[in-house]
This record gives structure tokens, sequence and C-alpha cells, in this order.
């Protein structure tokens, strides 16, 4: 099994850059503090900074989150690093940048932490997945403002020789629109994956571009699941994140669109670089282990670049890959792309998604 290698990250050069930036810019900062987030951690770490409602926050981070590092499977802070404000919802940083406003005052805290494991959106942790067997840890440079972020990080990028305040100023000035009715799934936290394009001559389109990231797009619905129930859409995958088979940890990314149940399991409908068509397989990860099951609708990379209509009988498929009585009705669609493990880049477009029941079609989109 071949993978990438990587160059162990050294943020100390980072850290310094940020630290002489933060002393250069003390007339724009209400505060600027450098937080080192270890993996190991046991719970929340206490920045010291206290929030005030309106405030406007950056959050720069360096550094990986070891999953399993003799094969340098790990994660930056664009999927691990999460943040809350006293007792909480959780966020999850947009990117190794990311720039928010306080919606509540309180206490800062932070955690370096694979996606999913939550027990709930305030930040309590999943006592089936304890916070522990990871390595490493990030380096955050919190950075409240006087003003808004954008004016901050526009008067400190001159001073700033990591690079980091200009990368952010590039990511607000770019606008990703989401479809109507789709959202991030807040157990993985807001993405820069997804867009939506208009069609032109082709079909209306939700573009998934994952790139060392993973998300889930969320379409909540109401649909009972009987034997009628079919899920179709049409995709066109141009570069899968996986050249290997992707049911095992260090390996698992991939491209789908599932189907969420309400007794809180989901069934995934992949496309796989190199297992067979018709395979099904538990999620390999931890957490998603006992909730995800895939199912590979497609193998065949010859078609790689080409729209393909798709149709399943979501009970039918149920029935065969999941155990116990199924549920009566499906609570939503997702869309899913991952590429944190080998750290590839992906590319993947979905278009014409409904549902066909007994009572009539039900269109999703775009």
């Amino acid at each position: 099994m071949v993978f990438h290698q990587h160059a162990k990250p050294d943020p100390a050069t980072t850290k310094l850059a940020w630290g002489k930036a933060i002393e250069e810019s003390r007339a724009h900062l209400r505060w600027g503090v450098i937080v080192d987030v270890l993996a190991a951690s046991s719970g929340w770490i206490d920045t010291g900074v206290d929030l005030t409602l309106g405030e406007e926050v950056s959050l720069f981070s360096a550094g990986m989150v070891w999953l399993v590092k003799n094969l340098g499977v790990g994660l930056n802070g664009a999927t691990a690093l999460w943040y809350r404000i006293g007792p909480g919802p959780v966020a999850k940083s947009v990117g190794t940048t990311t720039s928010f406003r306080a919606e509540q005052d309180g206490r800062l805290h932070l955690i370096a932490k694979p996606p999913g494991e939550w027990r709930d959106p305030s930040g309590n942790f999943d006592p089936d997945c304890p916070h522990e067997g990871a390595e490493g840890g990030l380096s955050v440079a919190v950075l409240v403002w006087s003003g808004t972020a954008k004016e901050g990080l526009a008067r400190m990028r001159a001073q700033d020789a990591s690079g980091y305040a200009g990368r952010e100023i590039g990511r607000l000035a770019e606008r990703r629109t989401l479809p109507k009715g789709w959202q991030h799934l807040w157990r993985l936290g807001e993405t820069r994956i997804f867009r939506v394009e208009a069609g032109g001559q082709q079909p209306a389109r939700i573009c998934c571009a994952a790139a060392q990231d993973a998300g889930i797009l969320q379409y909540p619905v109401n649909v009972p699941l009987d034997q009628s129930t079919r899920l179709s859409w049409a995709w066109r995958a141009d570069e899968l994140p996986s050249r290997l088979r992707e049911d095992s940890l260090s390996t698992h990314d991939y491209f789908s669109i599932a189907v969420e149940f309400e007794n809180g399991r989901d069934l995934t409908y992949m496309w796989s670089a190199a297992l067979p068509e018709g395979k099904v397989f538990a999620c390999p990860l931890p957490w998603w282990n006992k909730r995800e099951t895939h199912q590979v609708v497609r193998s065949d990379t010859a078609k790689l670049g080409i729209w393909l209509d798709e149709e399943q009988a979501i009970l039918s498929d149920y029935e065969r890959a999941i155990a116990g009585e199924p549920p009566k009705r499906i609570i939503a669609v997702w869309l899913i792309a991952v590429s944190v493990f080998q750290r590839r880049k992906g590319t993947c477009s979905f278009a014409r998604i409904r549902f066909k029941t007994g009572m009539g079609e039900i269109f999703i989109g775009p």
C-alpha cells in the first residue's frame, strides 16, 4: 500500500511570523494570542479569550492531527479545528484560516478532533468515542479585531510573513453559493467543497471539489420508505480522491450520495476506485461504523468524465445491506466528499436528484 509522502509539519516558523504580525497589528486588535491545541488533550482548551456579542474573530492554524502517523494519515485545521463560545454550539474552521462573528458573550474554547464524533451540537463528547489515540496537534493564532475582520486582515497583511492574512482575505472574497434548501451537516461543519452552478447547455448541478478535506451537504426530507421508494440522480465524476479500495480507515476517500433514515442510520451510494460494483461494507471510521453503510454503485474508471443517470430501490438495498427491521421514513439526502486520508484531489458533480414513490416524484434538485 503506497501513500503520498508528506513532510512532518513544523509550525515553529509560522508561529514566529504570527507573533511578529500580532505585535505590529496591536492598533487593530483587541486581543491576539497563539494557542497550542494538542490532539492528546482530554477536552476543550481554554484560550483565555472572552468574546463579546458581535465581535469579529479570525483563526489561523498550522500543524497536523495524526490519526495513523506511520502511514501519514492526518488532518489539518480545515478538518480538525473546532471552536465554541461559552456552552456552544460548536463550529469548525472552514479552512486553515477562518473568520466569524461572535453570536454571544463567552469564553472561546478550541479543540482538535476528528469530525462526527459529537454527542450533541453543544460540543459534548460521545462516550462511545473517547477523545484519545491521535497524535500531534495544531498551533492556532486567535485574532479578535477592534473592527471588522476584513479591515483588520487588510491592515495585517503587510506585516504577516506567513501569508495567512492574505489567504483569509482571499477566502472571504470568494463566494460559494449553496443550492436552495441544502445545508452543511453540523457534525462535519462548514467546508469550501460544495458550490452550485447554473446549467447552460448542461444540467444545473452541485459541484464538489475536495482536496485534503471532508464535508457533507444535507437536504431535509420526509419520505415514506416502502417497496416503491427509489432514489434517482445524475452524476459525473471527473477525478476520484482515491486510487485504492476505500474500505479501510487509511484509504476512506470517496464521493457518494446518501439517504438518512429516521433510525439514525444512513446508506450511501458511492463511486469506488477499486471495489466491485454491488460491494457493501460498513464505514471503517470510528463512530460512523455504527451508523453508516456504503454500497458501491460505480467503479468503472472508463466512465469518469461522463454524466450518468442512476436509480436505486432503497428498501431492497437497506434489507440487503443493514441488519434489523427497516425504518419507515427517510429524513434527509446527503452529498458526501472525503479526501483527508490520502490527501488527493477529487471532483464530482450531482444533478437531477429526486425520489420516486407510489405517490409521485419528489424533486430535490438542483
